[in-house]
């Protein structure tokens, strides 16, 4: 039974988490800005009307108590003029905030984690393009395209890409032959992240070396930089995530810069940027832990813009900080970069991972009080919210977290549930890999209780030592002696 913790929300400096109401399309965006965001909307030109409307969301948004059916009544206007205000004000705000353009916009609100506002936006300016130029709305599915390939590890995510995929060739009429392994290889490379964070590793991994090996056939002789670019970024995903190879990683990586710099360039800098700090990962997977955070460090010296905009760089940073034991530093970089977005924008999946490492980091300096505040939140998502290794590393925090508290009995209560959990799901490779974690804390939970545990202990605590598995393996060290 997990400990219940009084921990005002101010402590943490996450108001109203747990916060939810029915908003309009520009409170839910305007609550995602920054502050120098919304001095440059306040400052933006309005009509009378219009300004109230803004001022109005505007401090509803502060107080983080957003209520459009109150607004509407407040302002004395139908909710079709509402509606329409909102339409308008949305327009201008990005406007504002951008030069406008299709990818200006969309990559706004899918760096603000907006995933059903941008599909709305795709919507409406899809319908004005397919009044136009084939070639202009065939740049725009490419455009949606390559988002959707971004999104975060959600339900829907591929069928979206596979769909705008579709479009983009079909609104070319006769897409070479290049143009469509373009395509073809950036899904592949997509879904296979896709798979095995979904804890489809052991259905996907067979199908994912033949479509690898299928691919490097008809690659053979071919001058396409960019498809060679994205079949090494394949190859290093399979590396990562389905095997433990670190060189062939290391390799595949390292061919992909190879590539970017012989005629890849097209695929723009963010995916330079993408492999780069990639290398950081997998430096991680052979256990180089300090050369890790000093391709990460580099790398926010080098593109600190670029980085910041998308929040997965933030989190990983804040990682392997962790695993080098640089508490502060990994402290900074989350505070700066990531608690004000699980503030603002409290029921984004991405939140759940966020919320997590807080609570690891708080753990290994001994704060029980903030960790457990961040595990309660964690408990608190509705599990459809997230994927099978989401599910799995909150399972392994919140156990781990119950050594560190000393309550033994709620440590072995919980693991026996984790232990049924995984046996869900038995020939999958998240469950092979993360049922380590889970045999050292029995054995532990068997050393507190005066008990010898297994003869293999050792070599168990070891192998959790090793890769990015080691940002738990260090609680557990710590667990066993404290």
């Amino acid at each position: 039974m997990f400990i219940a913790l009084v921990v005002k929300p101010c402590e943490v400096g996450c108001a109203g988490l747990f916060y939810f109401h029915y908003m309009s399309m520009l409170s839910d965006f305007l609550r995602t800005l920054r502050e120098e965001e919304l001095s440059v909307i306040r400052k933006m030109k309005t009509t009378q009307r219009e300004s109230e409307v803004l001022q109005s969301t505007l401090r509803q948004v502060v107080q983080n108590a957003c209520n459009d059916t109150q607004l509407q009544h407040e302002l004395k206007i139908s909710k079709t003029h509402f509606d329409k205000s909102n339409s308008l004000l949305l327009d201008k705000c990005y406007n504002a905030l951008t030069d406008g353009s299709d990818h200006q916009v969309l990559y706004l609100l899918w760096e603000k984690g907006l995933k059903s506002l941008m599909l709305h936006e795709v919507k409406l300016r899809e319908k004005k393009l397919l009044k136009g130029s084939r070639k202009k709305l065939a740049a725009f599915y490419r455009l949606v395209f390559g988002i959707c390939i971004r999104l975060p590890v959600l339900n829907g995510k591929i069928v979206m890409a596979e769909h705008y995929g579709k479009k983009h060739l079909a609104a070319l009429g006769k897409p070479t032959q290049e143009q469509q392994y373009e395509i073809w290889l950036q899904y592949l490379f997509s879904t296979i992240f896709y798979y095995s964070s979904n804890g489809k590793a052991a259905e996907y991994g067979p199908w994912t070396i033949q479509e690898i090996n299928k691919w490097e056939k008809k690659l053979e002789g071919k001058k396409y930089a960019v498809c060679h670019f994205f079949f090494q970024l394949c190859r290093a995903s399979y590396y990562e995530f389905y095997t433990s190879d670190f060189p062939n990683l290391l390799g595949s990586l390292q061919n992909c810069l190879c590539e970017y710099k012989h005629g890849a360039e097209r695929v723009g800098e963010n995916y330079k940027i993408y492999v780069e700090t990639k290398l950081a990962n997998a430096y991680c997977h052979g256990s180089h832990f300090s050369d890790a955070l000093q391709i990460y460090r580099d790398a926010f010296k080098k593109y600190q813009v670029q980085l910041s905009r998308n929040v997965y760089h933030p989190l990983m940073f804040s990682v392997i900080a962790i695993i080098n034991g640089a508490y502060e530093e990994a402290e900074g970089m989350m505070n700066k970069h990531l608690l004000s977005k699980i503030e603002k924008t409290p029921e984004d999946p991405f939140n759940f991972d966020v919320e997590r490492n807080y609570a690891v980091l708080y753990m290994y300096k001994g704060d029980m009080k903030r960790a457990g505040y961040f595990i309660q939140r964690g408990q608190q998502w509705d599990k459809t919210k997230f994927n099978f290794l989401g599910d799995v590393l909150q399972r392994v925090v919140h156990n781990i977290y119950y050594l560190l508290a000393g309550d033994i009995e709620a440590a072995a209560s919980l693991l026996r549930k984790n232990i049924r959990f995984l046996n869900t799901k038995p020939q999958d490779g998240i469950t092979t890999e993360y049922r380590k974690p889970f045999e050292v804390i029995a054995d532990i939970i068997k050393i507190k209780k005066g008990k010898k545990p297994n003869k293999d202990f050792e070599i168990k605590m070891n192998e959790v030592q090793k890769g990015l598995m080691k940002l738990y393996g260090g609680l557990l060290k710590k667990a066993l002696t404290q």
